[in-house]
């Protein structure tokens, strides 16, 4: 037999929600009206709208643009971020203002208002609006000293909301299941399920600015041209090229004295003229004032008595103190030496050579030194410098663009018509043309009451050409109106919707102007010849030097009682000291010889006799020991002072004292006079030849050295050389294309206007659901046991369809794809891998 559910004994429908009476109570999502701003972020024009989407979960929540610290009032302690959802803990302030704090967990849809204390807390598009707040939107949670909540503001902007806390989305309206009646199977459930109607995002374009054309200037193209500019003319020099000389190197002796021509620089005279700078002139001296000086003899410190102290009178007596008594001590006695003197032998005998200075003689010769040549010497040429203009770049006319005009226009563009419509609530009574109350009103089923349309019911009109804007069902149409009896429908006139556009509008098209450009220059400096160079040609004498050679004067050491063999060698000293050539000893074994000697050198033989030290030993004598030494008493003899006449004060007259003071007396007083101011003048000074460059002998003193006599081996001449030209590289810039102009179309700018169009209507379906009548707690069980294998949750499989599990269905229904309704229909059972019965 099929059950029939009625009240009490039907079975409870498994959903969240209350049952509204019998009757149907069909809730759609509404997105009438709904307004962007150009950031992207929306409003609705009513709170059930903007409910509707949050419930629904299209909507797009609201993300603040601006940035700004967080900034207390008076009376506020403390500020910290929480989350929206958080505010769930808020219940007295939510309750303050009829709102209830759980359903924060749902997010907040709150009136945009323009400005609190000059601030605006919202984008200027949704001011008016219904903007819906996400339930993870970071807030600042102003709390007095106790630590109560006072207000919140949005984390990012510290903006307001239109109460100290936004107003929450309340929880879905119920949609009660009504169990299909005639003919019910056994052991089913179903529920009439109401899919919101679906819209889409639809543009169009605007013409804001019509396609214009613009004159456009083409610049003139430059190309560099680089040129060689003559600073300098090629010249010719003559370049003396010195004789080539070789050297012979000789061995030769002192060179006597002699004389060699230095040059003497010329001598200038100088004349020096006055030019005058300055020209004579007479000033105004102030003279001042004369003092004379006078010695004034002033008393300084006026005559007066002091006391003064004579000091006590001592004496010293001397007295003599014992201070250490008599008594030993014992002395180490130290090891006793003798002293032992012994002769070592330091250096052993030897033969030393010595340099002899032997009597010389100076035998003189004239050797050349230089050949007579001739010397070509250059003359250089004489230059000029000459600035000139060179052109860098000639004049020309260039394009100068003037940009086009243009005027902003602002139009109203009409968006929708203007329609009448019921509304539901007592908010709309003072706007309404009639009202009606809830109780009896039923829409017919074209959507409309007395052939007005019922707002969320149909669409909106849209204006001439345009497309509808798209409205979605926000009310209900209940069958059953009595519990409603303070509810109303108001008729309202919804005004024409228009859309301020600005666009621009050519006041002026672009042209073009002439601008000449002058002609650059740029100063060239260059060396003009006024003398070509030339060459002379001056005699060089040639130059003989006096060499002067020592040699050994035998007759004089002959003389001065030098010894010699039979042979005629010398064989000794005036003091019989034996004479050798120093090459005749050089290359025996063991000799010390100055080895700078020449070969021919003379050397006497020096014996150096053996060289002894003698050192000293210390030998032993008598060992270390200890001995016993009295010490007598010590004393010390110590003066002492003894008062002989004590200490007295006697008066003492002090005579008056004076000083000289130095007074300045006016001898005359101070006055001007004229003093001539001479001319200044400023010497300049000109040198003239006075004598001009010669040379003078010098005495040249003898000198022993090598000499190095030059050898002329290719003679002094002057080769011919070519100067090259200077020249400076120059660029300059010459046009290469000439400027012109060229016609640019400017494209048509368009502003895009955007809004939302319904593509499907609101629908009812009837769905399979579980409920208690075909429901087991086991089966409820299977069901949790595979939302938590799939990782839905919920917690526990206790096998009771509460909250938890529905949450959990929810979840899995919007991850898999299916219709989320808050159910737990028999499609998500399959799903889920379980038989529903």
């Amino acid at each position: 037999m099929k059950k029939s559910l009625t009240p009490p004994d039907r079975a409870r429908p498994l959903r969240r929600g209350a049952l509204l009476g019998g009757g149907l109570l069909l809730a759609g999502a509404a997105h009438a009206g709904m307004v962007t701003d150009a950031h992207g972020n929306v409003g609705y024009d009513s709170a059930a709208e903007c409910d509707a989407a949050v419930q629904a979960g299209s909507a797009r929540f609201y993300q603040p643009v601006t940035t700004r610290p967080p900034a207390r009032q008076k009376g506020e302690a403390a500020v910290r971020t929480i989350a929206l959802r958080e505010l769930a803990s808020a219940t007295a302030q939510a309750a303050g203002l009829r709102y209830s704090a759980a359903d924060y967990a749902r997010g907040a849809c709150d009136l945009g208002i323009r400005h609190v204390k000059g601030r605006p807390d919202i984008t200027p598009e949704l001011v008016g609006k219904w903007v819906p707040f996400s339930p993870d939107m970071r807030l600042n949670l102003y709390s007095d000293a106790a630590g109560q909540p006072l207000r919140v503001t949005m984390a990012q902007c510290d903006n307001g909301f239109s109460g100290h806390l936004p107003r929450p989305v309340p929880p879905a309206p119920s949609v009660a299941v009504q169990v299909v009646a005639p003919q019910p199977s056994p052991n089913q459930c179903f529920a009439n399920i109401l899919h919101p109607a679906r819209f889409e995002t639809r543009s169009e374009q605007v013409l804001i600015a019509p396609a214009t054309r613009r004159e456009e200037v083409v610049p003139a193209t430059w190309r560099a041209v680089t040129e060689q500019v003559l600073v300098q003319p090629e010249t010719r020099r003559q370049v003396a090229v010195p004789a080539e000389l070789g050297s012979v190197t000789e061995n030769v002796v002192l060179r006597p004295a002699g004389t060699r021509d230095e040059p003497v620089a010329p001598t200038f005279r100088t004349t020096t003229e006055q030019l005058q700078t300055k020209a004579p002139s007479t000033r105004v001296e102030v003279l001042p004032p004369v003092y004379r000086t006078e010695m004034r003899r002033v008393v300084d410190v006026p005559e007066h008595t002091v006391q003064r102290v004579v000091p006590a009178v001592y004496k010293e007596v001397e007295e003599t103190v014992q201070v250490s008594p008599a008594t030993t001590r014992t002395e180490a006695v130290p090891t006793r030496y003798r002293t032992e003197v012994e002769r070592v032998l330091v250096r052993p005998e030897v033969v030393q050579y010595v340099p002899v200075r032997l009597p010389t003689r100076p035998v003189a010769e004239q050797r050349l030194r230089a050949d007579a040549t001739t010397r070509v010497e250059p003359v250089a040429p004489v230059m000029q410098t000459v600035v000139e203009p060179v052109e860098v770049r000639p004049a020309t006319v260039r394009k100068v663009e003037v940009p086009a005009a243009y005027e902003i226009v602002t139009e109203q563009v009409k968006i929708s018509e203007p329609y009448r419509e019921w509304r539901r609530g007592r908010a709309w009574v003072g706007q309404a043309i009639e009202v009606v109350p809830l109780r009896g009103f039923i829409v017919d089923p074209a959507g409309q009451f007395k052939g007005y349309n019922v707002a969320g019911r149909t669409l909106v009109p849209a204006a001439s050409g345009g497309a509808s804007r798209g409205i979605v069902d926000i009310g209900a149409t209940p069958a059953d109106n009595s519990q409603f009896e303070d509810d109303v429908w108001c008729l309202v006139e919804v005004p024409a919707q228009y859309q301020t556009v600005q666009r621009k509008v050519l006041k002026a098209p672009a042209t073009t102007s002439d601008v000449a450009v002058p002609a650059e220059y740029r100063n060239v400096t260059r060396q003009v010849v006024l003398r070509e160079a030339t060459q002379r040609v001056v005699p060089v004498p040639a130059v003989y030097h006096s060499v002067y050679r020592q040699e050994v004067d035998f007759e004089r050491a002959r003389a001065l009682g030098y010894q010699f063999d039979a042979s005629g060698e010398l064989v000794a000293t005036p003091s019989g000291q034996r004479l050798v050539r120093a090459a005749a000893v050089a290359s025996q074994p063991g000799v010390q010889i100055d080895r700078a000697l020449g070969p021919d050198s003379w050397v006497r033989e020096v014996r150096i006799p053996a060289e002894y030290r003698n050192v000293t030993r210390y030998v032993p004598e008598q060992p270390a020991g200890v001995r016993v030494v009295d010490v007598p008493a010590a004393v010390r003899t110590i003066k002492r002072r003894v008062e002989v006449q004590p200490a007295r004060t006697e008066t003492v007259l002090v005579p008056a004292t004076y000083k000289t003071v130095p007074t300045q007396v006016l001898v005359r007083a101070e006055t001007t006079r004229a003093v001539p101011e001479p001319g200044e003048y400023q010497a300049v000074t000109r040198y003239e030849l006075d004598q001009p460059a010669s040379l003078r002998q010098v005495a040249v003193p003898a000198l022993v050295q090598p000499m190095q006599r030059p050898v002329v081996t290719r003679a002094a001449g002057v080769r011919d050389e070519v100067v090259p030209a200077v020249y400076r590289t120059e660029t300059r810039q010459v046009i290469d294309q000439p400027a012109s102009t060229r016609w640019v179309d400017v494209p048509a700018q368009y502003e895009t206007l955007t809004w939302q169009v319904k593509v499907a209507e609101a629908r009812e379906e009837r769905r399979e659901v579980m409920c208690e009548t075909n429901t087991h707690p086991d089966k409820i069980r299977d069901v949790q046991r595979a939302l938590q294998a799939a990782g839905f949750g919920p917690a526990a499989a206790d096998g009771v369809l509460a909250a938890p599990t529905l949450d959990a269905v929810a979840r899995y229904q919007q991850a898999r794809g299916l219709p989320v309704h808050g159910y737990l229909d028999v499609d998500t059972v399959r799903a889920l891998g379980v038989a529903p019965n």
